[in-house]
């Protein structure tokens, strides 16, 4: 599951150097990622872009929460 996140984050990252013109550190993000450190990751994504900035913003910062509550979730049945 992390790698297709992985895979959408590279396309992600690219569009928002593109459009930016700052450069995005991937391995930086893919590390915060695999480690699941939502909140880190929605605060370094946070100086790039915002939620309603456009489609892809929308669409990333979705999937990073939607992750985020996905781990909760399964943390609380576990426990």
């Amino acid at each position: 599951m992390v790698l297709i996140y992985i895979f959408l984050y590279n396309f992600y990252a690219w569009r928002l150097e593109q459009e930016s013109g700052f450069y995005f550190n991937m391995r930086y993000f893919e590390e915060m990622v695999t480690n699941g450190e939502w909140d880190e990751v929605e605060k370094y994504l946070s100086g790039f872009t915002k939620v309603d900035d456009n489609r892809y913003s929308m669409k990333i910062f979705f999937e990073i929460r939607k992750q985020k509550y996905l781990e909760a979730l399964d943390k609380y049945v576990l426990d």
